[in-house]
């Protein structure tokens, strides 16, 4: 028989960099598909839900990542 046994004490580490990269890209995931004003209202209060500046900003990207938003 060809197989392949792991031991159940292995561990398998992933490096810190690898979980930051991660962190960013699931922010990135958030900022493109689900902001609606949401972020920016910390800092710029109501403006941002009337503006909607980063909805038009990823306005665009959201069509190519298949992110519906209409």
């Amino acid at each position: 028989m060809n197989s392949i046994a792991i031991a159940k004490d292995t561990l398998v580490l992933i490096p810190l960099k690898y979980w930051a990269i991660l962190l960013v890209a699931f922010a990135g995931l958030f900022l493109i598909g689900l902001d609606q004003g949401q972020t920016l209202s910390l800092f710029t209060g109501q403006a941002a839900y009337q503006m909607n500046y980063l909805h038009e900003l990823f306005h665009d990207v959201r069509h190519a990542a298949g992110f519906a938003c209409h």
